[in-house]
């Protein structure tokens, strides 16, 4: 009996040791376990680290070349804004005035049409009067027909009045020649007169 006990007794402690065994085989498994698990994550945290610091450097470079393009190009917007303001402004007055001017046109136009209203009174006034001095000049053709019918008659007038006029421009000539005459005779017989004279006594 005391052999079985014995027995069974290191029995026990060979389970005991070999429980103790396996449970630090599984301690130390956990710890490698835990330090593989913090090495990938000591490794995962620096690749992300790099790749971060990758990421940031790429995003820098890639921000100056924006600032390259991104600045020059809001300077260029604002001067075309402030363009297309001072275009805009310069539109706004343009159209006002030329509303004024349309206005002014408008004015304009209504006071010709009045003129044209007008003009069209005295042009039928004028037509009326060109009807009456077409009568008036047909009158008056006649009237100057009758007149050169009458020049004709002027004409022999004159021309028989023109023959007297010499004939007595001949006669006057003759008359003054014969006048001449007579006074040389009558010069001629004063001298006798004169010489009687000294004889009289008054």
């Amino acid at each position: 009996m005391v052999d079985e006990r014995e027995s069974e007794g290191g029995q026990g402690r060979q389970q005991d040791a070999g429980a103790g065994d396996v449970s630090q085989a599984g301690e130390a498994e956990e710890r490698d376990a835990e330090v593989v698990a913090r090495e990938a994550e000591r490794l995962m945290f620096r690749d992300m680290a790099q790749y971060m610091s990758q990421f940031a450097r790429s995003f820098e470079v890639s921000a100056k070349r924006w600032e390259l393009v991104v600045y020059p190009s809001l300077l260029a917007f604002i001067i075309l804004a402030a363009y297309g303001f001072y275009l805009i402004y310069n539109l706004t007055s343009d159209i006002g005035r030329i509303t004024y001017q349309v206005q002014d046109i408008a004015e304009s136009m209504v006071n010709i049409n009045q003129n044209f209203s007008s003009t069209t009174n005295n042009m039928n006034t004028v037509a009326r009067n060109l009807v009456k001095m077409t009568g008036y000049m047909e009158q008056m053709s006649h009237d100057i027909k009758e007149q050169n019918a009458a020049m004709g008659a002027i004409v022999i007038s004159m021309k028989r009045m023109n023959e007297s006029i010499d004939t007595m421009s001949f006669t006057m000539y003759q008359m003054r020649y014969d006048t001449a005459i007579m006074g040389r005779n009558i010069h001629s017989a004063s001298g006798p007169m004169r010489f009687m004279n000294s004889f009289m006594p008054w």
